[in-house]
């Protein structure tokens, strides 16, 4: 089973067994190179086209980046489930407690980012949200702990 720490803000992988560490890694894999595909996709840059300053985001590259965001996630998706069905009721609890925290100051923060943008002259997006509910999520981490 899988053992929380640093004050609720990572897996221990030495507490795992074999094929729960396996399954954990590749699941972490996959969703970094995801991430990565997804920040070359944010930062609208064209990889063969990086020195030209001519970028077309609807071009082939960018096309095959974000079929591989998607790709990447399901397979991390798959093996972070194949994680999960083998762990035991604390973990379990524990990711729960974490993402409704995250979404509690998903609510909170980006109700509160939302009502103070006019006043700011600040257009909040997605990654604003985004930011507060990975704040959220480490503070339930942080209290479950």
């Amino acid at each position: 089973m899988a053992k929380i720490s640093f004050y609720g803000g990572w897996v221990d992988l030495k507490s795992l067994n074999k094929e729960d560490k396996k399954n954990y890694k590749l699941s972490m894999l996959f969703f970094l190179l995801g991430a990565l595909c997804w920040g070359i996709h944010l930062s609208g840059t064209d990889i063969g086209l990086l020195a030209t300053g001519n970028i077309n985001d609807t071009s082939s590259t960018f096309t095959l980046i974000r079929i591989s965001i998607v790709v990447l996630w399901i397979v991390a998706v798959i093996y972070y489930m194949k994680f999960y069905k083998t762990q035991d009721d604390l973990f379990k609890r524990y990711q729960e407690y974490t993402l409704s925290w995250g979404a509690l100051s998903f609510i909170a923060l980006g109700l509160l980012i939302s009502l103070l943008s006019p006043y700011l002259a600040f257009s909040p997006s997605f990654y604003e949200f985004f930011l507060a509910f990975v704040i959220g999520s480490i503070i339930g981490g942080y209290r479950f702990h």
